[in-house]
């Protein structure tokens, strides 16, 4: 079962009086797999919890309570914790439950299974009860019931809750309409109003979603249900538009940035249009949460890497790009695992040939535009920074070796700007490395794809700005160890000031 962690779901709908013993059975059975389902996906429930209306057999016509039992069943098998809201009132709590209600309520919330969301005695209406649900819900499944399901589906969609209604015929304990089946109903109709991401694939398969006509395997249709909302999640996932497009090169820098980012090991991520592999991550900015997506070129040099950047961008629209990995630093100048950021970036290769055989350099040069310009000054400014940066280095596993036969080794991280030299020439000449100074003076780092990654988003108006660890002097002697000390470095630098610097100027 994928993992729906932080998703709570409403199971609304009731039963008529009138139905069939056997049908009522079978659809407390179904609501008690879907409760299953829901914890096995790490999500939780909401319910109202007042008295339980029974037909003449004494069997239960609403299912709040079947899923608060059940829960607590399942918690003798897995973590239950916090995995319940109950929604209710101090008067409900104390005059309209029996005894057998009360004490199942104080067991769950003693144990940390539930948690009570109160709502105040003298605005116990339906629709109070009900927008109190959907504050908590973000997604919703209809079985039976009549207008107070329709109420609540209603009102789930114009919040963009997903929502799925069965079609199993078991009448409304209020007798007051179709709900779930009329829901059903448009749902064949206008999938997507519903479903938003899936609901036509959903459709072209809906018989085996039937409740009505299930087999006697209820539980694994439950399954089914609950998987449905987490292919919605995931496809709304890789569909909607990220704050942040961070880029690498290699995979030793595209392990670091899932890395830094929080990225399990196990995530596969998802694939653009292109068949670029991509993955989402969440990072809390200083204006609330970005979503980052994770890409790799796969290659070095500065046309590949202009190329995949165009389109991701014109694919995903970030508000703005990041590349970061590695590159090598002039010995004289920095540290193995000092980590840099692009004050500015020159194009080292252009040159114009003149007669005689003659080269004249002709360098470009491009800068951060000037609203990252101040975003850096600012974070570097940030008292707190360097002490930031230690803890999310010990978080992420960032270890500085004590000695390297490459050169000096940093001690810790502290970024500062430097002037970028990109082309597409592997430096392993240090006196080659030295005479681009010529073309600039500050000239301190080279790599191969900063100048591609400038050149694309320029093309789309889209800020960037290129974070690098130095993995190497540029000469003869390497240290392979630092190729993943280097990268990690980059990445906690990356993620950080996401975090902490970045300010996007969203539409």
């Amino acid at each position: 079962m994928a993992s729906l962690e932080a998703q709570c779901f409403l199971i609304a709908g009731s039963i008529s009086k009138s139905t069939d013993r056997a049908v009522v059975n079978r659809t407390h059975e179904l609501v008690r797999g879907l409760t299953k389902s829901v914890l096995d996906a790490q999500a939780s429930l909401v319910v109202y919890l007042t008295s339980e209306p029974k037909n003449d057999h004494g069997d239960p016509m609403v299912f709040d309570w079947t899923i608060a039992r059940e829960v607590e069943k399942l918690s003798a098998q897995q973590d239950a914790t916090a995995r319940l809201h109950i929604v209710t009132s101090q008067r409900l709590l104390s005059s309209k439950m029996d005894d057998e209600g009360r004490a199942l309520i104080s067991r769950l919330v003693e144990r940390d299974i539930a948690q009570i969301e109160y709502v105040d005695d003298d605005v116990v209406t339906g629709g109070n009860i009900r927008d109190a649900q959907l504050d908590l819900a973000t997604a919703m499944i209809a079985i039976g019931g009549g207008k107070g399901v329709i109420d609540r589906a209603q009102r789930a969609l114009k919040l963009k809750r997903p929502v799925f209604p069965l079609d199993i015929d078991v009448g409304a304990f209020c007798e007051d309409g179709p709900g779930a089946l009329q829901l059903h109903r448009q749902f064949t109709q206008n999938p997507t109003a519903y479903l938003p991401h899936t609901g036509e694939s959903v459709r072209r398969k809906l018989l085996g979603f039937s409740a009505q006509n299930a087999s006697a395997d209820l539980h694994a249709l439950a399954a089914k249900i609950i998987q449905l909302f987490a292919q919605e999640r995931i496809t709304a996932q890789a569909a909607a538009t990220p704050d942040v497009l961070v880029l690498t090169a290699l995979p030793v820098e595209l392990a670091a940035a899932k890395r830094a980012l929080g990225i399990d090991e196990n995530d596969h991520g998802t694939q653009s249009e292109y068949g670029i592999h991509t993955w989402r991550a969440k990072v809390q900015g200083r204006n609330g949460p970005l979503t980052c997506l994770v890409a790799s070129f796969n290659n070095a040099g500065n046309t590949q890497a202009s190329a995949v950047t165009s389109m991701l961008i014109s694919e995903y629209r970030p508000l703005a790009v990041f590349m970061m990995g590695i590159a090598a630093g002039m010995r004289t100048k920095l540290k193995l695992g000092d980590v840099i950021m692009s004050e500015r970036v020159v194009a080292y290769e252009g040159a114009a040939a003149l007669s005689g055989g003659v080269m004249v350099a002709r360098p470009d040069m491009t800068r951060p535009e000037f609203r990252t310009q101040q975003d850096m000054g600012a974070y570097l400014a940030q008292g707190n920074r360097l002490a930031r940066l230690a803890r999310h280095a010990e978080v992420a596993g960032l270890a500085f070796p004590a000695t390297s036969t490459a050169g000096d080794v940093s001690t810790a991280l502290n970024p500062t700007l430097a002037t970028i030299a990109a082309g597409e020439l592997l430096i392993r000449d240090g006196e080659l490395f030295k005479k681009m100074q010529a073309l600039h003076g500050k000239v301190c780092v080279a790599e191969m794809e900063a100048y591609g990654v400038f050149e694309a988003c320029s093309r789309h108006e889209v800020p960037a700005l290129v974070i690098r660890g130095i993995s190497d002097h540029g000469d003869d002697l390497k240290d392979d160890v630092l190729h993943e000390v280097a990268s990690l470095a980059a990445a906690v630098v990356t993620a950080d000031y996401i975090a902490h610097g970045l300010v996007l100027a969203k539409q």
